[in-house]
């Protein structure tokens, strides 16, 4: 197997998706739910990596967010002109928040970008002073 095939197997392995993503754990039978969880992603923009013969991106990579029904992106930003980052998501995910991280993080690396992600009151504060306060659809609103 070439250095390309084998490349290509492990792009389609990292993203494809997962069937039992939403089903529930095995391990709890009434998978009780989580309080919602905003995750702040920033992708990082490796475009300049191609130059060194290396895996780089340049766009907003809306493929790499995994797909969920109590999953939902909440806010956008683009990063025009930033010398390091390519684009920021908030999502908000209902349920499984690790390992939507992982999941993320997985696809984002097997395309050869890096994504940045964080939970919590301090990663809100970073967005609301980098992109301002939290954005209509993000007040009070439901996953489903």
């Amino acid at each position: 197997m070439s250095h390309t095939e084998l490349l290509r197997q492990i792009v389609l392995e990292a993203t494809r998706p997962l069937d039992s993503f939403d089903a529930p754990p095995a391990h709890s039978p009434d998978a009780s739910v989580e309080d919602p969880t905003d995750l702040f992603v920033w992708f990082e923009d490796t475009s300049e990596r191609l130059q060194e013969a290396g895996l780089g991106i340049a766009g907003l990579p809306e493929c790499l967010l995994p797909v969920g029904r109590d999953l939902r992106v909440i806010d956008r930003q683009y990063s025009p002109g930033h010398p390091h980052l390519l684009a920021a998501v908030r999502i908000r995910c209902a349920n499984r928040s690790g390992e939507r991280i992982a999941s993320i993080y997985t696809a984002a690396l097997s395309v050869g970008t890096v994504a940045w992600i964080g939970a919590g009151e301090q990663y809100q504060a970073a967005w609301d002073d980098l992109y301002g306060s939290r954005p209509a659809a993000a007040a009070g609103s439901s996953l489903r």
